[in-house]
């Protein structure tokens, strides 16, 4: 568990934020005389809540390695306490042997992806990425590709 505070006042303006972040297991208790098991140990969770009273936000965060260096998870809560207005997200994160997988969805209904790929092995090998997006909301739809040559 840990937390930060962070307090600035310059030319009559006061900001200030405060963060508090807790780090847990996810559940793989083991009894004390056990072995450990075999491979690499599994990534903790995190869980953040933010503060930040200049701009009137408070946010919300939580990370879950599913696998350890393959498969991530994330949840994004922020609000405005004065108005009352919110915003959601959830995302996915899939590390594949030459390629990797974002996924987020928002609040709103819009859902974003991206897949990155390497074309070779060796390091400096062309990689070739793709991303789209969909807005339920404005009924909007957007494709894109790129291509990159070098590191």
């Amino acid at each position: 568990m840990g937390g930060e505070g962070m307090y600035i006042g310059a030319n009559g303006n006061m900001l200030s934020s405060y963060t508090a972040k807790y780090s847990f297991d996810n559940g793989t208790e083991e009894a004390t005389d056990a072995a450990p098991a075999p491979g690499p140990p599994e990534a903790p969770s995190y869980l953040a809540a933010t503060y930040n009273a200049g701009q009137g936000m408070l946010s919300l965060n939580y990370k879950r390695a599913v696998t350890a260096q393959r498969v991530n998870i994330g949840a994004s809560l922020e609000c405005s306490p004065m108005t009352l207005e919110s915003q959601v997200l959830l995302g996915a994160e899939f590390n594949l042997t030459r390629s990797k997988m974002n996924v987020c969805i928002d609040g709103s209904g819009r859902i974003q992806s991206v897949l990155e790929t390497k074309l070779g092995r060796e390091p400096g090998s062309p990689a070739l990425n793709f991303a789209a997006e969909l807005d339920h909301g404005k009924n909007v739809m957007k494709f894109g590709y790129g291509l990159n040559i070098g590191s």
